[in-house]
Parts: structure tokens; sequence; C-alpha cells
């Protein structure tokens, strides 16, 4: 999908996410689905982030699904730690969120920061 904000096309914007992010590995905008509208990954010996994103959208479902029952709010942030990555979830609509995996030792901190930098520019082009 060629989807274009602000000049940027969503690859553009995960690109910039993951180069920027020290140990960043991947983006994938996603929906809950499962279903990637686009995506940036480096290769990783041994790891299919394709794979692990889609599995990872089948827990933010229940997660979505739990926060509503409870009515605790909008979910808007969820972070799963393994012993070899970080994976930063940013919801951006009902429908889809943003995903970012870092190896364990990479700066949560900023990339924490760009997905919120650019979560409105996702959510403008999804619009």
């Amino acid at each position: 999908m060629q989807l274009r904000k602000g000049g940027l096309m969503f690859a553009e914007i995960l690109q910039t996410i993951v180069e920027e992010t020290r140990g960043g590995a991947g983006a994938v905008l996603m929906g809950y689905d499962g279903i990637a509208i686009e995506q940036f990954f480096l290769p990783i010996d041994g790891l299919d982030l394709q794979l692990v994103a889609v599995e990872y959208a089948n827990i933010l479902k229940e997660i979505k699904r739990t926060a509503e029952i409870l009515d605790s709010g909008f979910m808007e942030e969820v972070t799963i730690r393994t012993e070899r990555f970080l994976v930063l979830v940013r919801v951006l609509t009902d429908d889809y969120f943003v995903a970012l995996t870092l190896r364990r030792d990479g700066n949560f901190g900023k990339g924490r920061y760009l997905l919120m930098r650019e979560a409105p520019n996702l959510r403008a082009a999804l619009a």
C-alpha cells in the first residue's frame, strides 16, 4: 500500500523510526486482524519479525478487549520484554497499531519517543 502523509509513505515513516532508534530491528503498521498495512524489517538471523507481529496482534486484541470490558479507558501503549527483544506497541486507532521491535540493549526511550512523535502522522494517513 503506497499511502502518503506529508510526502512520506508509511514504509518511510517506519524505516525512520527503526533507523533512528539504536537497536531498532523492525517496525510494522498492522491491524488487530494480523494483516500488516506496511512494514520495515532489518534482517535478524533466526527470527521472523513478520510472524512475531502477527502473533502479538492476537495478544493485543485480547488486551484491548479486556481493557474495554474493565472500562479502564483506551489502550494507548503496550511493552513486551523478552530475553532477546523489546516490542513497543503504540495504538493508533480502534483498528490499527504500530509496533517497534528492538534488540534488548536498544534505546527503549528513543523508540518510545519516536512512536509517539510519528503516531499523529500515521493516524492522519489512516483516516
